[in-house]
């Protein structure tokens, strides 16, 4: 078996974030195509889009916790060490 170096390992993990970008927008297009009633945030606002295209603001988006980028984020006091 080969092992895969480091390099090859942070280009692999470097490329999840531009893959599920991709899996995502090709999710909401096939259900925009299905006909179906969406649920986005959209602007700072939750909105429904239904499928005449027509999108109704449901609510404004309030931030919960604000994260600082390259900080550690605790989801739970039992995670802490």
């Amino acid at each position: 078996m080969t092992e895969i170096s480091n390099d090859d390992i942070d280009h692999f993990e470097g490329m999840i974030p531009t893959l599920a970008a991709s899996a995502t927008h090709a999710a909401y297009l096939r259900a925009v195509d299905a006909g179906f009633t969406l649920v986005i945030a959209k602007n700072g606002w939750l909105v429904r889009r239904d499928p005449d295209g027509s999108v109704t603001q449901l609510r404004a988006l309030h931030v919960k916790h604000k994260v600082v980028p390259g900080s550690v984020f605790y989801l739970s006091s039992t995670l802490r060490s």
